[in-house]
C-alpha cells in the first residue's frame, strides 16, 4: 500500500544513496578514468540485480525491494557518465569516451546479472 511513510521512505532511501554517491566520488577523485563514477554505477546495478532476485523468490517483498531501488537509484549516476564522456569527447579523447559509456553499460549489465544469479544460488532457488 502506498501511503505517506512508504513516498517518505522511498525518498530517504535515495538520499541515502545519494549521499553514499557524494562519500565515494569524494574519496575516490577521478583522473582520467572515474573510477568512483564507476565504483557507484557498478555497486547499484549489483544492488539492483540482487533486489530483483531476492524479490523474484520472494525473499524481499515489493516494498523492500523498492526501497533498495530508490538507494540504487540515488546511488548510480549515469547522467554524470553522460557528461564526463561528452567531456572527453570534446576534448577529442574519443576512445575514452567511448570506452567509459560501453564499460559502464556492459559490467552494470554483467554486475546486475551476477547480482541476480547470486541471489537465486544464495536463497536456493
Amino acid at each position: 500500500m502506498i501511503d505517506t511513510w512508504w513516498v517518505l521512505a522511498q525518498i530517504v532511501a535515495g538520499a541515502l544513496g545519494a549521499l553514499a554517491r557524494f562519500g565515494v566520488m569524494t574519496i575516490v577523485r577521478p583522473g582520467v578514468w572515474s573510477w568512483g563514477l564507476f565504483v557507484v554505477n557498478g555497486a547499484g546495478s549489483l544492488a539492483v540485480g540482487a533486489a530483483a532476485g531476492a524479490f523474484a523468490v520472494q525473499a524481499l517483498d515489493w516494498t523492500i525491494a523498492s526501497l533498495v531501488l530508490a538507494f540504487a537509484a540515488g546511488l548510480t549516476t549515469f547522467s554524470t557518465l553522460t557528461v564526463t564522456a561528452a567531456q572527453h569527447i570534446e576534448r577529442r579523447e574519443i576512445r575514452i569516451g567511448s570506452i567509459m559509456v560501453t564499460s559502464h553499460v556492459v559490467v552494470g549489465i554483467v554486475v546486475a546479472a551476477l547480482g541476480y544469479i547470486s541471489t537465486l544460488v544464495l536463497l536456493g532457488s
